[in-house]
């Protein structure tokens, strides 16, 4: 697979082109972010479409195991790829263009953005537009994180078929961060502002919150249940579930794509909703 420079413009996707604007300023001038510095709850991106790599050993035996499967990623392939590598999950047809796509991502230290076409029954062209973001530390990629997005599509199992039927790549380039990138969102420093406010003994409802919708687990003594997340700030969250009579006024909440562990305190209830209290 032979590469051009792009830029992030030549992304069809606006999301994915959010993501690769997120991805450069994260970076702030690096060849690459580390995988710590990224904030699922700010992702321009919807997580159900992503997959998370990680990289293991060295060219020419380099693997790319998955961390992390997006829910309609699941569907269209109908399996866990949970703990497994790229060589065992993705067809046949499609393994070479893929595992090239990934190893060009962690020796140029680039996003990898390509265009993969198949023809569905009906005739129309089905394109499944792939971006791939490294990340990593001291010049070194350790995790990639992918974007699959498919247009013209009705069902996503019947589409990936086609593609294991007939594939064919019309477009691919590579995507460096820009070297004047700008400094990392304002976002951070509100962030780190929100967090001095809290251990100060400020109210945290005053800090601006930011509506989402994000899979999540509450974790206590003796029971884990999943729950979703409808908005956030720094000092706090809703969560919402049907089974939030059952969670106790102190817990453990871990937010999907994220690794590290937030302490929660009730500050109030309603019948299948709470909002809590970070630390």
């Amino acid at each position: 697979m032979t590469l051009k420079l792009i830029s992030p413009g030549a992304i069809k996707s606006p999301s994915q082109r959010a993501l690769t604007d997120y991805w450069d300023r994260l970076a702030d001038g690096r060849r690459f972010p580390a995988f710590t510095e990224l904030d699922a709850m700010a992702l321009p991106h919807d997580p159900k479409q992503l997959v998370v790599w990680n990289v293991e050993g060295q060219r020419p035996r380099q693997k790319f195991r998955a961390l992390y499967q997006g829910e309609n990623v699941s569907q269209a392939f109908n399996s866990d790829w949970a703990g497994k590598t790229m060589e065992e999950v993705v067809p046949m047809s499609l393994r070479r263009v893929t595992l090239d796509a990934a190893k060009h991502c962690t020796s140029k230290g680039g996003a990898v953005y390509a265009i993969i076409s198949t023809i569905g029954p009906n005739g129309q062209r089905v394109d499944c537009h792939r971006l791939l973001l490294p990340f990593g530390r001291d010049g070194v990629v350790e995790q990639i994180l992918a974007s699959l997005q498919l247009t013209n599509v009705n069902t996503r199992r019947q589409v990936v078929g086609d593609f294991k039927m007939q594939a064919t790549t019309v477009f691919s380039g590579l995507i460096r961060p820009s070297v004047a990138a700008k400094q990392l969102d304002i976002a951070a420093s509100n962030r780190a502002r929100g967090n001095k406010e809290a251990t100060s003994g400020r109210d945290n409802r005053g800090l601006p919150r930011r509506a989402v919708r994000r899979a999540a687990k509450i974790s206590f003594p003796g029971k884990r249940l999943t729950c979703m997340v409808r908005d956030i700030s720094a000092g706090g969250a809703s969560i919402e579930d049907a089974n939030l009579a059952l969670v106790p006024d102190n817990f453990r909440l871990v937010i999907e794509m994220e690794s590290a562990e937030r302490r929660c305190t009730v500050v109030w209830r309603k019948p299948k909703r709470i909002g809590v209290r970070f630390g």
